[in-house]
């Protein structure tokens, strides 16, 4: 089928195919939409919500540390947002911290509205540099349009209950701000368990842009090709 549209970085392409692919769910259906490349899954993610019954709508947005990075601090997030926006529009955004966009979860019903937004901000900016999702993810969150956090009467489309976890609180932590130094010094990794640790010291379900840190990468590659070696001789035990 011939796509009208201009061409397009696959990084924002990707949210097109993320639409189809929640087409095929139920609206209660939790859905995660990960940059899996950068990420290392150490508990299963859905345990948490899967224990609360059927409910829809929620959409859950993961941020960065706020204490390394904000908006207007990140020469690469200011871009995307300027380039797509303009500095005037974006320019109240600057002290707000970085929600990253290669880490979104909630019910189907409420990522298909959210996917919708974020397929409709390239037909309305054509931003085209690399990176633009990220800007297209801070502006529909700032600037209202996924509703409010703990506001469930500013609900948009199917979003009922908007939730945003500081980096290292919730199911998905963010680590690439924290590259400044190791993550065992800001006490994130337990070397011992082998662990990526949130603040609390309670283990992380997901890992993100773990190999920011030479130690977790070190660790997270033996771990990959033991594996692979496992999983070869058919050895792996899937109890």
């Amino acid at each position: 089928v011939d796509d009208p549209r201009e061409p397009r970085p696959v990084a924002t392409a990707r949210y097109e195919l993320y639409w189809i692919w929640s087409l095929q769910y139920s609206k209660e259906s939790w859905l995660m939409l990960l940059d899996v490349r950068d990420v290392w899954f150490q508990l299963d993610p859905f345990e948490q919500v899967n224990t609360r019954g059927k409910v829809s709508g929620e959409l859950h947005l993961f941020g960065e540390n706020a204490d390394a990075v904000r908006i207007g601090t990140s020469a690469y997030n200011k871009r995307w947002l300027i380039d797509a926006y303009g500095r005037n529009t974006v320019s109240p955004y600057f002290e707000e911290p970085v929600i990253c966009s290669g880490s979104t979860m909630g019910n189907q019903d409420a990522i298909e509205t959210y996917l919708r937004a974020m397929v409709a901000q390239f037909d309305a900016t054509s931003c085209k540099m690399k990176g633009c999702d990220q800007g297209f993810h801070n502006y529909l969150y700032y600037s209202g349009q996924l509703g409010k956090v703990d506001d469930e009467t500013s609900s948009v489309g199917a979003i009922t209950k908007l939730v945003v976890y500081e980096q290292g609180k919730g199911v998905i932590n963010n680590l690439g701000a924290l590259r400044t130094k190791p993550l065992k010094e800001w006490g994130m990794y337990d070397a011992e368990k082998e662990l990526v640790l949130n603040w609390d010291g309670s283990t992380s379900p997901v890992a993100h842009q773990y190999d920011r840190d030479k130690e977790v990468n070190v660790m997270v590659k033996i771990k990959k090709k033991l594996f692979e070696q496992q999983w070869r001789l058919g050895k792996l035990n899937t109890a």
